[in-house]
């Protein structure tokens, strides 16, 4: 019975030193990431009331991000999380201001393209960090499950609070407050997480591989199938979010949407807490898979759905998926890559996320706008029949590479 017990587990891992502290300082440090991009879009929409182009400016800054962030994992492997995170958040914070500046003025619109990719492929990832630090604690056996059911549960609070905290700035104040709070934010958390030391992994210089390179952590046995099942994850989530906004619009209920996308949220926050509070017995790797087949089934059912009200009692079933499938993938990364290389190998999980989250707005942007609004949901669908054909096959790779049980 005591395995089932969330606030011993979850207090027991926040006592650890320094544990409680770095925690905090990741969520308000990350919370600005969840706020950035609906602000972009906010900021260039409500300023040249062009909706194309405010979400083209948006999505500059997530393939940029997604781009930039894995080879900015790697040189803080290499020489720490402080010393490349001050001078890479100060530049992409800069160029985040510039972009809202220039927005204000209101320059031509497509010069808005350049600081705002620049700021995205500058903008470091500090989930990855926060997860270094718990590993580096030496956790006992199964509290580093905990402490990453933990995280997964705080990235989904900032993308429940983060959005909504941008839109109330960005309409109840001035457009640009939706980009320019979030990197006064920004600021503010990444100083007080940087200055953290004394919990900061000791840096690590890769092993060097024949021909005096160093390879990339995706050509490790298992990674290629782990980040493309996160690509295809993240088509799934693109297409819904831009598919929920217009199937409610389209029933006269637009503001609703809001309300389906927070129990998306809310479901996947709440599973993940409940997913932390327990040791679960099998590999690691069975998790992932099943969590991917039940993320698929339950995306494939939103097209046949023509009710708000059910959809948001569905989205919240199928968002309690979410939170465990990207903590077993967390722990699948940190199996399959030497410690020397885990932030790097972790920031490919969000990476890969962004990556499919643009690709699957962009498809269902144009399903809504050539067939129908539902439409919009074959996207989503199409996405999780992808994750089952990338990830299926590669079990028997999975099988021999990750072998550890989920109470890692």
């Amino acid at each position: 019975m005591k395995q089932w017990l969330p606030v011993r587990r979850y207090l027991t891992i926040l006592r650890l030193p320094g544990a409680l502290s770095f925690s905090a300082a990741g969520l308000v440090a990350r919370l600005p990431n969840a706020m950035v991009t609906i602000g972009l879009v906010l900021m260039v929409s409500g300023i040249y009331g062009n909706y194309r182009f405010a979400g083209a400016v948006s999505a500059a800054f997530v393939v940029a991000q997604a781009i930039g962030s894995p080879f900015l994992a790697r040189l803080i492997d290499r020489r720490g999380q402080a010393r490349v995170t001050v001078p890479a958040m100060t530049f992409s914070l800069s160029m985040l201001a510039v972009t809202a500046i220039m927005a204000v003025v209101r320059l031509p619109e497509w010069t808005l393209f350049f600081p705002a990719a620049l700021s995205g492929a500058t903008y470091v990832s500090i989930g990855p960090m926060v997860r270094a630090r718990w590993t580096a604690l030496s956790l006992q056996p199964g509290q580093l499950h905990t402490a990453f059911s933990w995280e997964s549960a705080l990235d989904e609070l900032t993308y429940v609070v983060g959005p909504a905290l941008a839109t109330v700035l960005a309409t109840g104040w001035t457009a640009s407050a939706g980009v320019l709070v979030p990197a006064v934010m920004a600021v503010l958390g990444v100083a007080w997480f940087v200055t953290q030391r004394a919990t900061e992994p000791t840096p690590h210089q890769p092993k060097v591989q024949q021909g005096g390179r160093i390879r990339s952590v995706l050509f490790f046995p298992g990674m290629a199938a782990v980040v493309g099942s996160m690509v295809t994850m993240g088509g799934m989530f693109g297409g819904f979010d831009v598919s929920a906004v217009a199937v409610a619009e389209a029933m006269g209920h637009k503001a609703q949407a809001a309300i389906v996308l927070t129990t998306f949220a809310t479901g996947s926050c709440l599973a993940g807490i409940v997913y932390g509070a327990r040791t679960w017995s099998g590999p690691v790797w069975r998790s992932f898979v099943i969590g991917l087949v039940g993320l698929a089934a339950g995306f494939g059912t939103f097209y046949f759905i023509n009710s708000i009200g059910l959809l948001a009692v569905v989205t919240f079933v199928v968002g309690c998926w979410i939170a465990p499938t990207i903590i077993t993938a967390n722990q699948l990364i940190k199996q399959l890559v030497p410690i020397d290389r885990l932030v790097e190998g972790l920031t490919w999980v969000g990476a890969a996320l962004g990556v499919g989250v643009s690709f699957g707005s962009t498809a269902s942007g144009w399903l809504i706008d050539h067939v129908s609004a539902r439409a919009g949901f074959l996207a989503a669908a199409t996405a999780g029949g992808l994750a089952l054909a990338v990830c299926l096959p590669s079990i028997p790779l999975l099988r021999r590479a990750a072998p550890s049980t989920s109470g890692i």
